[in-house]
């Protein structure tokens, strides 16, 4: 490594001081160096980021993690100091850092039981190795053309393994490669990716000689950076490939065993609990990181072999795990279940999400061998099926590998069980590749709007969302999901009073199934590592919404709630207002950010400086649902357009904690925008006429509902150089009479698509209707139009028609 772990943070900090805004509103967090510590021991972070001179508190999303001190060092770096207890669980903790002005993204760093040790120069090769204990934790970085090398004490027997946490680690796609050596500098193993932890490669070996063995860690490619962080585990503990079976049953003892490891298989005895993890425990010693094990309430069934071909005679009763190995090329397994007729069952199988090489797929036959339901893939390589079972009786479940392959390590388990109703709740990514509106900030006596979605599983009808835990003053604002919605607005509001304070909130969705109330929690996917394809090779699930009162803003935005419905095929002008500090200047750009489905407007509605209110016209297609739907917009500093002095600009400057401000998105409260059926509709014939001339289009209407005392009609679809006057009506009149002028260079040709326009204004909101779509306005050159003994146009078909028609007449007959 060409770089210590300090070089490479003070690197990542000139690089984050470089391109930070002097002004940036909203914290970030890029780096957290090392990025791991020890249970039961305190041990501080370096943060790299934005924004984190004014840090107040850490929020974590896992327990066992208490911040004693947040110290920043400037607005871009600070040191945090933790304590880590002794239960504190291992692995990945999500956290995110509280400012006065908003929340940082999320970040992640890991919990070994080991003593961390930080990797050391020069240690380039074997000869230049770095001397470890056994049964530590390296922190290290990988730098461009880096190798890592340590070394280790070993006796002729000992077991001794070796895992690699890089991706793991949530900063980059690392994909390291894992040597051991022995004494004499050949290679035992050399490992790069592996079923269970993907990228992240570990081995175990048992010495083949006394002395003095050497660990290398590079990136395959031999590339790397400052960002390229790893932590390697040395020591005598067990590092086992799978567990088999690879889940069992809450608060039941489980016999397991333990597959893949050097020194052989062993077997272990644990009695699952909620939250509970499996570690490989052999000789006193633990392995570093937990084995993949599912949690069931449901009993264990283990595989009988032979079971290729006949599945057990004595059929089991669901829900239950089917378990098992498929362990050797060509291997099938079968179980029998009793089902009743018209019940669902869901069968979803866990092989390569635990670890496991196996591709399989999964088949259900009854008693005759005639399959009834298949699948392969869904969603990953592990298929999952739900299966309604036609009539009572007896089935049978296979699973093999869709290559043909097989081994000791191709482990699975298929879970059987009732396809229940179920809810979860999550937000809905602009983008993919960061982690915009996945955090709510809140103004202190403002609003913001957030957009929450509903995953559903068999359950129909309107969803309800709803927070709990919130900061103190803060109220949460709508929610309400209708069928065939995937998301929904919802805004928080702060009251002004409200203390600077942040929350993991949490979030539950809520609907009916059956008559009955179902419920669901908040689940939300942070990607934390992407690699190809928009691959996802490392996240972190949470399970609350992070939510934070700021300090105040400069403005705030309102949004006048219609006073009459938006009509299909129609417009209706929205009135927004903006209230600003006086200090405060810049025109305010707003945004729709949710309108209904086939409604839609400007991008943007930008409220100058100086002015205070702003017109948005909404626009209804024919196709959109007469429905009530909550709306809102959302506001935030635009672009000013005047030029300031020197010293406008410097005192803009040195009100740091107001310009601080600028850069936030504020909402309106939520209005109720009801699309309606069109109250006035119309019908117009269409009509031709020469260039030079004025052409006459009547209009006959029919009145429905409600509509403006007085109206403007206008005729839009013209072509050029063809002008009409509008026409004031009233809403009892029943025909419009336009007069169409045809410029004498007008365009010779058939204009479909005309449609009439009537504007008003009803209960005090400008609205519009389009009537009367469809009709064509036909232009002929001048002397060039045939018309009919009533005047009426004729078709180039009747013309041509009408002239076949006069040379038969002028033609003699030949007949005597």
């Amino acid at each position: 490594m060409h770089r210590s772990v300090r070089a490479c943070w003070m690197m990542v900090a000139s690089v984050m001081l470089a391109t930070a805004s002097l002004q940036a509103a909203s914290p970030s967090m890029e780096a957290v160096v090392p990025g791991i510590g020890q249970r039961g021991t305190e041990f501080s972070f370096k943060v790299v980021g934005a924004g984190l001179d004014e840090a107040e508190e850490v929020l974590f999303y896992r327990p066992g993690i208490q911040c004693l001190e947040i110290k920043p060092a400037s607005e871009n770096e600070l040191t945090l100091r933790f304590q880590a207890s002794a239960d504190c669980p291992l692995g990945s903790h999500g956290f995110r850092i509280r400012t006065r002005r908003g929340i940082t993204e999320l970040r992640v760093f890991r919990i070994t039981a080991l003593p961390v040790v930080m990797s050391s120069e020069p240690n380039e090769s074997p000869a230049a190795a770095q001397k470890v204990d056994h049964n530590v934790t390296i922190a290290g970085v990988i730098d461009s053309a880096d190798v890592d090398c340590y070394q280790v004490t070993l006796k002729k027997g000992e077991t001794f393994a070796a895992e690699v946490e890089a991706v793991r680690m949530g900063v980059s796609l690392l994909d390291t490669v894992l040597t051991i050596r022995g004494p004499d500098g050949a290679v035992l193993t050399m490992v790069d990716d592996t079923p269970l932890f993907r990228q992240d490669p570990f081995a175990s070996i048992v010495a083949p000689q006394d002395g003095v063995y050497s660990v290398e860690v590079r990136e395959t490619n031999n590339e790397g950076d400052e960002n390229s962080r790893y932590a390697l585990h040395l020591g005598r503990f067990p590092r086992p490939a799978a567990v088999y079976p690879a889940g069992g049953p809450l608060g039941q003892e489980t016999a397991i065993k333990f597959l893949g490891d050097a020194a052989g298989e062993f077997t272990q005895t644990v009695t699952p609990t909620t939250g509970f993890e499996l570690f490989a425990e052999r000789s006193g010693l633990r392995a570093p990181t937990p084995q993949p094990f599912r949690l069931a309430a449901f009993p264990n069934i283990l595989e009988l072999e032979p079971n290729d071909d006949t599945a057990p005679a004595t059929a089991v009763t669901l829900p239950v795990a089917f378990n098992g190995i498929i362990q050797q090329d060509g291997d099938r397994d079968s179980f029998s279940f009793q089902a009743d007729a018209d019940q669902t069952w869901q069968f979803e199988l866990y092989g390569e999400r635990i670890g496991s090489p196996l591709d399989a797929v999964m088949t259900i036959s009854d008693e005759s061998g005639m399959a009834l339901a298949r699948c392969d893939d869904f969603e990953s390589h592990d298929p999952r099926l739900v299966f309604s079972v036609p009539q009572s009786g007896t089935y049978r479940l296979s699973v093999t590998d869709k290559r043909g392959a097989g081994g000791p390590l191709f482990i699975y388990r298929v879970e059987a069980t009732k396809a229940d109703a179920k809810l979860t709740a999550f937000l809905p990514r602009p983008n993919r590749l960061s982690q915009e509106r996945q955090t709510v900030s809140i103004p202190r006596g403002n609003r913001v709007v957030t957009f929450v979605a509903a995953q559903r599983r068999g359950v129909t009808g309107p969803l309800q969302f709803s927070a709990g835990q919130l900061p103190d003053g803060v109220v949460f604002n709508g929610g309400r999901l209708v069928d065939d919605q995937f998301w929904t607005p919802v805004v928080l509001e702060a009251a002004a009073e409200a203390p600077l304070a942040g929350r993991l909130a949490a979030v539950e969705v809520s609907g009916q199934h059956d008559g009955r109330s179902i419920y669901g929690g908040f689940e939300q996917t942070i990607d934390l590592v992407n690699g190809p394809g928009d691959a996802l090779y490392q996240g972190y699930t949470t399970d609350r919404l992070a939510v934070a009162v700021t300090e105040p803003a400069p403005f705030r935005i309102e949004l006048d709630p219609p006073t009459t419905g938006l009509s299909q095929d129609g417009t209706i002008t929205l009135r927004v207002r903006v209230d600003r500090s006086d200090d405060f200047t810049s025109p305010v750009d707003v945004t729709f950010p949710f309108l209904p489905p086939w409604v839609d407007g400007p991008d943007k509605l930008t409220i100058p400086t100086g002015e205070s209110t702003g017109s948005y016209v909404a626009r209804a297609w024919a196709d959109a649902t007469p429905r009530m739907w909550p709306i809102c917009a959302e506001g935030k500093p635009g672009l000013a357009t005047s030029t300031m002095t020197e010293g406008e600009m410097s005192a803009r400057r040195s009100r740091r904690s107001r310009s601080a401000s600028f850069d936030v998105r504020l909402a309106t409260a939520l209005v109720d925008l009801t699309i309606i059926p069109p109250p006035i509709t119309g019908v117009m014939a269409s009509v031709a006429g020469e260039q030079g001339q004025t052409v006459r289009m009547r209009c006959q209407l029919d009145v429905l509902a409600d509509v403006p005392e007085t109206m403007t009609a206008t005729l839009e679809g013209l072509p050029n150089r063809v002008t009409v006057e509008p026409v004031v009506l009233t809403k009892s009149q029943r025909t419009i009479d336009f007069g169409i002028r045809l410029g004498t260079d007008a365009p010779v040709g058939e204009f479909p698509g005309l449609v009439c326009r009537l504007s008003g204004q009803l209960h005090g909101q400008d609205v519009s209707y389009c009537v009367a779509r469809g009709c064509t306005l036909e232009i002929k050159p001048a002397g060039k139009l045939v018309t009919d003994a009533d005047g009426r146009p004729l078709s180039r078909l009747e013309v041509l028609r009408r002239e076949k028609q006069v040379r038969s007449e002028k033609t003699p007959s030949l007949n005597p």
